[in-house]
């Protein structure tokens, strides 16, 4: 049995991270849906605390994620996920199953 898996990386600046690897990968990063983010704040379940604009868009403030352009199934998904104590010997990678 195969699994689908996503390496997830702790850091101060997830899009920022994002749109590196993306560019050194040659991957995509994960679009957020804009609509979805308003809807959830106009609904109570987010506060315009939680969000952020990069790029000109309105995306979630913690975490951004890169895939291969192709899409290719079960594919690796790499997700940066912004965290608040800074890097001392804490490894920062750990695999999501």
């Amino acid at each position: 049995m195969s699994y689908a898996f996503q390496v997830v990386v702790d850091c101060r600046e997830p899009h920022v991270l994002a749109d590196w690897w993306a560019d050194a990968l040659c991957w995509a990063v994960e679009p957020q849906d804009e609509q979805f983010i308003r809807r959830m704040i106009s609904e109570g379940f987010a506060t315009e605390a939680d969000t952020t604009t990069h790029g000109g868009r309105l995306v979630w403030k913690d975490a951004a994620a890169i895939s291969h352009p192709d899409g290719l199934g079960a594919a690796p998904r790499v997700l940066f996920q912004r965290v608040p104590e800074p890097k001392t010997v804490k490894n920062r990678v750990h695999l999501d199953i």
